[in-house]
């Protein structure tokens, strides 16, 4: 009877998801995402591919349905991204100008009010799958403007 009662609460355990960036995830697990880019790209099959990584398929068949790319196949994504911005004028505009440049549709800007100078935001953004890889860059970018406090990205669909 313990046993059932441990089982059941191990399945209804929440779930919980975190935007890391690759470069600090084990050897394996970047192995796994390897695998999963092969197949996708080359559309060769699971063994072949793990073949190529030179990764256990024990290992590939343990972590596998645990690791997503932050943004999965489709058209259209819509990601957020978060702000803390010194209250000085043109800051967001600059922000704004840079996301255009990259040829991303901005679909909602909330802004509040400063307090102790620092005002934030966050800035609804659409992109295709085609610019996906634009991302990074313009991010990058965001943050080096002057009275850029704090950027992360809180959301895609």
């Amino acid at each position: 009877m313990a046993n059932r009662k441990k089982r059941k609460s191990d399945a209804e355990e929440k779930r919980e998801y975190f935007i890391v960036d690759r470069r600090i995830l084990p050897t394996s697990i970047q192995n796994v995402i390897k695998v999963n880019d092969l197949i996708q790209q080359e559309k060769i099959s699971k063994y072949e591919a793990i073949k190529r990584v030179g990764l256990s398929r024990s290992t590939y068949y343990k972590y596998k349905d645990y690791i997503k790319p932050f943004f999965e196949s489709g058209k259209e994504k819509v990601f957020s991204i978060h702000l803390a911005l010194v209250d000085e004028p043109g800051i967001l505009a600059r922000i704004l100008d840079v996301i255009a440049s990259h040829d991303m549709n901005i679909l909602t800007i909330i802004q509040n009010i400063a307090i102790d100078g620092i005002g934030r935001a966050t800035i609804s953004v659409q992109t295709t799958e085609n610019i996906l890889r634009k991302i990074e860059g313009m991010l990058e970018l965001i943050s080096e403007i002057e009275g850029v406090k704090e950027l992360r990205i809180i959301g895609s669909n």
